[in-house]
């Protein structure tokens, strides 16, 4: 499945005619199998559409890596069936995303901020805008020198810096890290699970809707169930849409910048994908940097 970005994913069918999701990774990347094992049990407990672990083995000795296999969930990304959904089952989906959105929120606040694979896990930060910082200046790594001179980078900057206040006054709250454009399936127009849940977020929900509206409008004109969603947790705060903005244009950042845990590379700068999402860029950070 060429989508996988930290892991190597692939349908299989066995034998037997059941088909399965194996999941692969590097040694070094083990925990988060453990990770997903672990916050999928939290997870299924308050009622979020998670999809079931079958085995798994992190000692190298049914495969040279470690290796997971998954129940298949019917469905596909959410990006990729988008444009072809109705108004209907748009309205849908939104609705799946607020339910579980409030599911999530049935788990206890986070030791700090940022992804974590556990409850006691020590990688937090102590603050949310330490979280985005990092996204920034680790998408910044990857970046050529004449793409991190661009007007976008300056404007980024300047909305770290201008509501830094507001970021701090986040509350170390639970959301899905990973549940954005990607990793949530949709089967017969309704959300049918969310796949990825190597780590929890403890910090903004805003943030993950900002990476899911991005990775929408790069492929398509609208991300109409996306902004729903996010129109409760921005609540008519000029302030708060800038957070959104800024939210967004980080996350497109990030998905144009290689990394060195991706399989699956950014899109060619070239291509109808890379123009658009330099394009998108540009928009949520200049509107991230515009007060009002």
């Amino acid at each position: 499945m060429p989508l996988g970005r930290s892991h190597f994913v692939f349908r299989v069918e066995l034998a037997s005619g059941e088909r399965v999701i194996a999941r692969i990774t590097r040694a070094d990347r083990a925990e988060c199998f453990t990770g997903f094992a672990y916050w999928r049990r939290q997870l299924a407990g308050v009622g979020v559409p998670v999809p079931r672990v079958l085995s798994m083995d992190l000692t190298g000795m049914v495969l040279p890596w470690p290796v997971m296999f998954l129940e298949q969930v019917p469905g596909d990304d959410l990006c990729n069936v988008y444009a072809d959904l109705t108004a209907a089952e748009k309205r849908g989906v939104a609705d799946d995303l607020m339910d579980i959105h409030r599911s999530v929120r049935g788990l206890p606040s986070g030791p700090g901020f940022g992804g974590v694979a556990h409850y006691d896990d020590g990688r937090c930060h102590p603050r949310w805008s330490h979280v985005m910082e990092e996204y920034f200046t680790g998408a910044l790594e990857h970046l050529t020198s004449e793409q991190r001179q661009t007007q976008a980078v300056t404007c980024i900057r300047t909305a770290l810096r201008g509501l830094g206040p507001e970021l701090d006054r986040v509350e170390p709250l639970p959301y899905l890290i990973d549940a954005t454009h990607q990793n949530v399936l949709v089967h017969g127009g309704r959300v049918s699970a969310i796949v990825d849940l190597d780590e929890l977020g403890f910090g903004d929900a805003l943030y993950p809707l900002g990476a899911a509206r991005a990775g929408l409008l790069t492929r398509g004109p609208e991300a109409g169930c996306i902004e729903q969603v996010a129109a409760p947790l921005c609540a008519d705060d000029p302030v708060r849409r800038r957070v959104f903005d800024l939210y967004s244009a980080i996350a497109a950042l990030k998905m144009l910048a290689h990394s060195p845990l991706s399989v699956a590379g950014p899109p060619p700068a070239d291509s109808r994908l890379g123009a658009r999402l330099w394009a998108l860029l540009d928009i949520f950070a200049t509107a991230a940097a515009h007060k009002e």
